[in-house]
């Protein structure tokens, strides 16, 4: 646990729960989180994750957790793993959990780690939207519940994840992880001021590849959204693509009725990104 205390006038010292009281945070999902991948004792991204979890923490008013204590714990757990789990030591997903002042740590195994290369991914359209006007879509917190509910019914059909849209009927992101598009070559994906969370992957695509950052809209989906039916696809896309932390890169083969090739921008940097992954 990070102490975040200061003295209350008093001589001693009182919790610093900025804007909120004791216990909030944890009960209400106001914190923030992060999920790392661990490859070969180095926590990948590790800066660019920090530097999020903070921006998470300002945003719902919990407590930043001091960078050294971060890095310490984390140092830490990767040295118990590298002794008693060699495994996961050599790859796993590392969660840091700030909220209340309090700094949690858990590890787990990667769960696409047992994925092979040719593994594709099916995705559905959910049945929320995504509220673009919420400081909290744009932040890894602690809220997280239309995510797991949407992933659930997702999974229950048979499909990896679906596909937000936000209120206005654009494309946002899926259930857990950043989308892309490709046609002629070039490669769009959401603006950020559609709803959705920049992704540590996302940001390494779009600094290594020309991407265009816009509004893409997915016609009709506001009306078949509120009565479950399935929506029109977006527009017939030469490839699309997801990215996240643990996942990596991504060829997407469906969306809803519609299927997408795997395509050579698809596959470059999906090969690119293991590269410097296990670097």
């Amino acid at each position: 646990m990070i102490d975040m205390t200061k003295p209350d006038g008093h001589g001693n010292s009182a919790p610093v729960f900025p804007g909120g009281t004791p216990g909030e945070g944890y009960q209400f999902g106001l914190g923030a989180f992060e999920t790392i991948a661990v490859r070969n004792g180095r926590a990948v991204m590790l800066d660019r994750h920090i530097e999020r979890l903070h921006r998470g923490c300002r945003a719902v008013g919990a407590p930043e957790p001091d960078d050294r204590d971060i890095l310490d714990r984390i140092d830490g757990r990767l040295r118990l793993l590298r002794d008693k789990a060699p495994a996961l030591w050599a790859s796993c997903a590392l969660k840091v959990i700030a909220s209340d002042g309090v700094l949690t740590l858990t590890h787990r195994p990667n769960p696409y780690d047992a994925w092979p290369d040719c593994r594709t991914l099916r995705l559905g359209w959910c049945r929320a939207w995504r509220n673009e006007r919420s400081p909290l879509t744009f932040h890894k917190t602690l809220n997280q519940g239309d995510n797991i509910l949407e992933t659930r019914r997702a999974k229950a059909a048979g499909l990896d994840g679906a596909v937000f849209t936000n209120t206005r009927g654009e494309i946002c992101e899926t259930t857990n992880a950043n989308l892309f598009f490709v046609r002629d070559g070039a490669i769009y994906t959401p603006a950020d001021e559609c709803g959705l969370l920049p992704g540590t992957v996302r940001h390494w695509v779009c600094e290594r590849r020309t991407v265009a950052r816009t509004r893409i809209e997915a016609s009709g989906v506001r009306g078949a959204a509120s009565d479950g039916d399935v929506p029109p696809a977006p527009e017939r896309w030469d490839e699309v693509f997801a990215t996240n932390a643990l996942m990596g890169v991504r060829p997407v083969t469906g969306i809803g009725p519609v299927g997408f090739s795997v395509g050579p921008v698809s596959r470059r940097l999906m090969e690119e990104y293991a590269r410097f992954a296990n670097e």
